[in-house]
C-alpha cells in the first residue's frame, strides 16, 4: 500500500464479489427520496440505489467527469440544445419487476414541484418553461414541456438552450419514479430502487443498511459492478470518533468524506503504516466563508471588504490542515480543475500572506459603522471551527471582533446556514463553509451559489448571501449560451462582480485527507465528486 494509491488510480483492482462495507459518518442521509438528495456524500450512496438517465462512469481517470448513457440506451439527441429526445433502455426493472418508463421519467422530473418534495438538486427548475404556479403531477397535471412519445422515449424541451443538460440528467432528482408508488413526502420511506442495492434498514441519524437489489439486472447496467453484498453505515458519530475506527479497522471508511481532523493528522504523522491508508487528492471543493449584507455591520461593502484585506491566509490554511493536506490558499473562486480558473486575486493579501491591515483599516475608515464592530460566525465543531478561529484572530486586528456559534452538525447545511431564517434569527453574519460543484462545470460549480434566481427562502439555500443582481443574471444566461472563450470570459465576469460585492471569502482549494480501511479493495477517488466512490467498492478476499 502506498500514500495517494487512490488518485488517479484503482488502488488493489478487483473484480471478487462479496463482503459487506462498513462505513461511518457524523450526520445522517438528508433524505432517500433521490429528488430530495442534497449531500454529495448521499448522492454517491444514491448511484447504488437509483438510476438516472445519464451517470458519471466508474473510475479515477479524466473521462468519469463526463457523463454517459445509464438508463438510456444513447446519448441524449439534440440539433439546437434546447430540445432534447431521451430513448430509455428496454428491460430495466424496479426492486418489484415493473419496467421503467418514459412516464416514470416525466412523474420523477414533475414531482420535483410538488411542495411535499422539498430540498435537494433544483437546477432543471431553472431551464424548464411554463412552469409558474405548478404543484407537480398529483392532480393529474402535466408541463406541456416534457412529452412522451412512446413508453420509453421523452422530449424535453428548454426554455433556452443549455449544453451541460447530459450532467442536470445524471442528478438523483432524475431517477425515475411510478406514479402509483409515489406517496410526496413520505416517498422517502419506501423508495422504488433501480440501483443494484436495496434499503433494508434506516434508523434517522442512527444507522442504514443497504443490500442487493433482486430486480437489478447487471446486463443493463453499464456503470455499476456492483461487487459489494451490502453496506452498512453508522450514523452519529463525531468526526474524531470516525477517523479513530478507520484507523483501528472498526469501519472501512468516513462515508461522508470530510476528511480527517487535525487532531488525527498529529497522531498520524511518522507511522508510515498509517499513511500508506492516505488519499489526498485536490477534490474541486472550495473552502470559503459567506459574508451575509443582510446583517450588521457586514451590510456595508466596506467592511466586507475590510474582512477579505485583513484575513491572515496563511493561518487559514493551517486550519485546514496545512499546504500539503489542505489544500492550496485561494484568492479566487472558480476551483483549478474547471477551465475558467485562473491566478488572480481582487483583494489585498500583503507580501507574506498575511493580509493587508493598512487596506483593512482603509476600508474600515470609509464604513458608515463606528465604534468596536462586532459580528458572530457560524461554524461545526471540527475544521469549520478551526477556521472560524482563525478568521477571528485575523480580523481583530483591525478592530472587528467575531463570536464563534457552533451549530448542529447534522443539520449545519439544512436547517443552519442553508435557512435564511436561521441566519438572521441568531444574528450570523458570517458562516464558514465548503462547496462542491453540482455537476463539474462552470454553470455546476457557481450558479448555485451567486444566482438570486436560486435562492431557496426555506432551507438548503447555498445563495447563502443572498445574492441577487441583475447584471450576474445576465452574464450567467451569457455564459450559458455562448461556447469557448466567449463563455468562459463571461463565468469569469461573473467571478469578478461577485468578488467585488464581497460576499464570498475564498479560503483554499481544497485537498482533502481521505483513509482507506486495509479491507477495501477497487479504491479510488472520482474526479466528478472528489470523494470515494462507494459503488465501485470490494473487500478483501
Amino acid at each position: 500500500m502506498s500514500r495517494d494509491a487512490g488518485v488517479g488510480a484503482v488502488h488493489r483492482p478487483t473484480t471478487t464479489r462479496g463482503g459487506i462495507a462498513r462505513m461511518g459518518s457524523a450526520a445522517g442521509v438528508d433524505s432517500l427520496d433521490p429528488a430530495r438528495t442534497y449531500y454529495i456524500w448521499v448522492a454517491l450512496l444514491q448511484r447504488m440505489l437509483s438510476r438516472t438517465p445519464m451517470a458519471y462512469p466508474s473510475g479515477p481517470g479524466p473521462t468519469a467527469r463526463v457523463p454517459v448513457p445509464d438508463l438510456l440506451s444513447v446519448e441524449p439527441e439534440t440539433e439546437d440544445r434546447r430540445t432534447w429526445t431521451l430513448r430509455l433502455r428496454q428491460g430495466v426493472t424496479y426492486d418489484d419487476g415493473t419496467e421503467v418508463t418514459a412516464e416514470h421519467l416525466r412523474h420523477a422530473i414533475e414531482r420535483t414541484f410538488d411542495p411535499e418534495v422539498t430540498g435537494g438538486l433544483r437546477t432543471i427548475h431553472a431551464l424548464l418553461p411554463g412552469t409558474a404556479g405548478y404543484l407537480g403531477p398529483a392532480h393529474g397535471e402535466h408541463l406541456d414541456c416534457l412529452r412522451v412519445e412512446d413508453p420509453h422515449t421523452l422530449t424535453v424541451t428548454l426554455a433556452a438552450p443549455f449544453a451541460d443538460f447530459p450532467h442536470v440528467l445524471a442528478q438523483p432528482a432524475l431517477a425515475p419514479v411510478p406514479p402509483e408508488r409515489d406517496s410526496g413526502g413520505g416517498y422517502e420511506v419506501s423508495p422504488a430502487w433501480t440501483g443494484p442495492y436495496r434499503v433494508t434498514e434506516h434508523v434517522p441519524g442512527e444507522r442504514l443498511a443497504l443490500r442487493r437489489n433482486p430486480g437489478w439486472d447487471g446486463d443493463t447496467d453499464p456503470i455499476r459492478p456492483a461487487l459489494l453484498d451490502g453496506v452498512d453505515v453508522t450514523m452519529g458519530l463525531g468526526h474524531r470518533e470516525v477517523d479513530e475506527a478507520v484507523l483501528r479497522g472498526h469501519l472501512d471508511l468516513s462515508v461522508e468524506g470530510r476528511g480527517v481532523q487535525l487532531s488525527t493528522q498529529a497522531d498520524m504523522e511518522g507511522d508510515q503504516s498509517l499513511m500508506d491508508l492516505v488519499d489526498n487528492p485536490a477534490t474541486g471543493f472550495l473552502q470559503f466563508v459567506s459574508i451575509h449584507p443582510f446583517v450588521e455591520p457586514f451590510d456595508c461593502v466596506h467592511v466586507r471588504r475590510a474582512v477579505h484585506h485583513a484575513v491572515d491566509r496563511v493561518d487559514l490554511q493551517r486550519a485546514r490542515g496545512g499546504p500539503d493536506l489542505g489544500g492550496d490558499i485561494a484568492t479566487q473562486l472558480f476551483p483549478p480543475t474547471l477551465p475558467a480558473h485562473r491566478p488572480w486575486a481582487r483583494y489585498g493579501t500583503g507580501p507574506d500572506l498575511r493580509g493587508d491591515l493598512e487596506a483593512a483599516r482603509a476600508e474600515l475608515a470609509r464604513s458608515r459603522h463606528r465604534g468596536p464592530l462586532r459580528g458572530r460566525i457560524a461554524a461545526q465543531q471540527g475544521k469549520f471551527h478551526e477556521v472560524a478561529e482563525s478568521l477571528a484572530a485575523s480580523v481583530a486586528r483591525v478592530g472587528i471582533e467575531l463570536e464563534v456559534v457552533d451549530l448542529d452538525i447534522a443539520t449545519y447545511f439544512s436547517r443552519g446556514v442553508g435557512s435564511p431564517a436561521t441566519l438572521r434569527e441568531r444574528g450570523l453574519g458570517l458562516a464558514v463553509t465548503d462547496w462542491g460543484a453540482d455537476y463539474p462545470t462552470e454553470h455546476g460549480f457557481l450558479t448555485p451559489l451567486v444566482d438570486g434566481r436560486m435562492i431557496r427562502p426555506d432551507a438548503g439555500n447555498w445563495n447563502l448571501p443572498e445574492l441577487d443582481d441583475p447584471e450576474i443574471h445576465t452574464l450567467v444566461d451569457q455564459a450559458v449560451a455562448g461556447e469557448g472563450e466567449e463563455s468562459l470570459t463571461a463565468w469569469r465576469q461573473v467571478e469578478q462582480l461577485v468578488m467585488e460585492q464581497a460576499v464570498l471569502l475564498p479560503v483554499v482549494h481544497d485537498r482533502t485527507v481521505h483513509v482507506r480501511g486495509p479491507r477495501l479493495r477497487n479504491v479510488y477517488v472520482h474526479p466528478a465528486f472528489g470523494l470515494y466512490d462507494v459503488h465501485a467498492l470490494a473487500m478483501e478476499e
